[in-house]
């Protein structure tokens, strides 16, 4: 794993602190034509307020890492952690909250899935729950996957829901905000 991030000098130059408020992490894997206008949304969304956005490039074989260096020129804020090979997007998820800098995370999808736009409402969800909530999270609508995947999300969900009695509805949205320290696993790294 390699961290190709900003230095402290840089985080600072955003927000004039050294730890931002907000970390956003995007797992990707050969998502080269995603990044960069995933980018300016994230950052139109959080105008304003301190954040990073720390992309786990999974092993990707596109220019995927290329872009992501070029994009960090220009933005201090912008960090690329890297798998040398792809270990699923779940260990990507664990290593960008391990990587983190915020004490609130946000996930997200890097295939265009989720609508940044949304984000300052999932934080604000998850503030007005503070200290009773640990996880906010998104529902898909309008989901855009082959009718295979949303009949295997279908049944997965209703597993979940059978044996856990918590009543979400969809637990596969990549969209969740978070406290750092609640995510399992995130201080082994």
């Amino acid at each position: 794993m390699l961290d190709e991030g900003t230095s402290r000098a840089g985080a600072a130059q955003h927000g004039g602190r050294n730890d931002p408020a907000v970390s956003i992490v995007v797992p990707v894997k050969n998502e080269s034509g995603n990044i960069a206008p995933l980018v300016t949304e994230i950052a139109a969304a959080l105008a304003g307020r301190p954040f990073e956005i720390v992309y786990v490039n999974d092993g990707s074989t596109d220019v995927t890492e290329y872009e992501l260096r070029a994009l960090m020129r220009d933005h201090p804020w912008l960090r690329q952690i890297r798998h040398e090979s792809s270990c699923g997007q779940s260990a990507a998820i664990r290593t960008g909250v391990a990587m983190a800098r915020a004490e609130l995370v946000v996930t997200m999808d890097g295939d265009g899935q989720n609508d940044p736009t949304f984000i300052p409402a999932l934080i604000a969800a998850f503030e007005a729950g503070r200290p009773r909530i640990g996880l906010v999270a998104g529902q898909r609508v309008g989901r855009k996957a082959t009718w295979f995947k949303r009949l295997q999300s279908r049944v997965a969900n209703a597993i979940r829901s059978t044996i856990l009695k918590e009543g979400t509805r969809d637990t596969g949205c990549g969209l969740k905000a978070f406290r750092r320290g609640v995510f399992p696993g995130a201080a082994l790294l």
